[in-house]
Parts: C-alpha cells; structure tokens; sequence
C-alpha cells in the first residue's frame, strides 16, 4: 500500500510588539516604586502614630496616678483638718519626713507607712531601706527608675503649702476645680528617693511648663504636663499655657476667675 507522509505545519511564534514589552517593564517598575513608596509612610507615618498612642497611654496613667494622689490628700485633710505638710520637721527644723509617706495609709499601704521610723530622718539607713519599696502610684510611665517620683506640691507664700503650714479644702477661695493640688515634674531629688522631702517652690518658678528647668513643672512629656485639682480631676495642660494663666491655677486665694474651658 501506498505510504503518505503526514506534514507537520509549524506554527511562526508571534512576537509581542516591543511598545507593549516596554510597556509592562515601566508598569512593573512604577508599581516597585509605589510599593516602596506605601511602605515608607507605612515605616514614617505608623511610627508617628504609634508613639502618639503610647504618650496618650503614658499621659492617661500619669492622670489615674494623680487623681489617686488628691483623693489620699483630701482623705488626709478630712480627718487632719489640713493637707499634710510638704515635710515634718524636728525640734531644730531638719526636714524629716516627705508628705508622700504621710498620706501611705490613705493610699491603703498601712504596712508600708508602718515600717517607716518617723522619730529619724527620712535618710536613715532603716528608712532608706524601705525607700526601695515605692508604690506604683507615685511611679511616673515616662520615668525609668525604681525609687524616684515625678509628682510634687507646689509650695510658699500664696500656695495650698505655705510656710505658716498647709491649708485644708475648705480655706480655698477660688475654684476648687481650677486650683492644682498636684502636678508632675521631672525629679529633682539628690537621693533618688520618693521618700526625700522635696517640692516644687512656688516663688522660683517662672510659669513656664516644660522648659526643663528644675524650678519649673513638666518636662516629661513634650507638649504638656500633667496636673491634677482640688476636685480630684486630673488634667493635661499644654506646655504654651500662659505663664500668668498657670500661676493663677496654684493660687487658691488669687481670687481670678478663668474662664471655664481653661481646663478643657
């Protein structure tokens, strides 16, 4: 029988046309660089917001740690008749005791108040010993110490705190909710210590929050300081509040009136 030979036809490949090859090469290098582009602002702007959250974080604690504060104050001052004194002094007018181990019972650490020997100085090496157990409400988020406070009175002349000893809620003149009971600052103690008898002095302060002077309040967070009132309400103050603004808020007996969202 008679062979026939099958052909094979070959198909000629197509090429693409080389505008659209150079087409999908810039189209892939333009999406490289937005990809890039996008992880960028991921990196920069996600950065951003994660440190906006821990300040707002950190600036809540300081907040909850200070209205805790004022409530042991105004706790102190109801049985006591007045706040406590910034410090108690012996007979030759040493200072002997801070006023954050005088309220320690009315933060509800009787055990810790009563391993303190108020018949020595707070830098007795019995006292210093128990310095190292510092309760977490005088711990500071932005602080990284086990021993210091960042929360301090206002004391002096014109002050809740003056010389002539400290007055009670019920000498305040002014608003109540617009007078500061306490109010943080970075420290400034020799020691180290929570338990040294140190505040802020109201006749050397300029006003002027954040400025990192050790006279002035703030300084732990970057716009703003954290204060807390007479009423028990914490607040975040912006570090451009005016000066005169600011001192009228220490004042309880200035007899200004600010206006209401001074605080808001």
């Amino acid at each position: 029988m008679p062979r026939f030979a099958v052909g094979v036809t070959e198909v000629p490949k197509t090429k693409a046309p080389r505008s659209k090859i150079a087409g999908v090469g810039i189209a892939g290098i333009v999406g490289v660089i937005l990809i890039g582009c996008l992880l960028l602002a991921v990196v920069r702007y996600g950065g951003q917001t994660v440190s906006r959250l821990t300040s707002n974080r950190d600036q809540a604690q300081s907040i909850r740690n200070l209205e805790r504060i004022a409530k042991a104050l105004n706790a102190y001052a109801a049985d006591q008749g007045s706040y406590p004194p910034p410090f108690t002094m012996d007979e030759n007018g040493r200072a002997m005791h801070s006023w954050r181990v005088l309220i320690l019972p009315y933060l509800g650490l009787d055990d810790l108040y009563n391993n303190f020997d108020l018949s020595v100085a707070w830098d007795d090496p019995n006292n210093m010993q128990n310095a190292y157990q510092i309760p977490a409400v005088y711990k500071h988020p932005k602080l990284d110490s086990f021993s210091e406070s960042a929360y301090f009175l206002i004391a002096g002349a014109a002050t809740l705190f003056p010389t002539t000893g400290p007055l009670g809620p019920d000498s305040i003149v002014d608003d109540p909710s617009q007078t500061i009971l306490v109010i943080e600052a970075k420290p400034t103690v020799a020691s180290g210590m929570w338990t040294e008898p140190v505040d802020l002095e109201f006749s050397g302060m300029s006003g002027r929050l954040g400025s990192n002077s050790v006279r002035e309040a703030g300084g732990l967070f970057d716009d703003g300081t954290a204060i807390v009132t007479v009423d028990e309400r914490g607040h975040f103050l912006p570090n451009s509040i005016e000066p005169n603004v600011f001192r009228s808020l220490v004042t309880p007996r200035g007899g200004e009136r600010l206006p209401d969202d001074t605080l808001d």
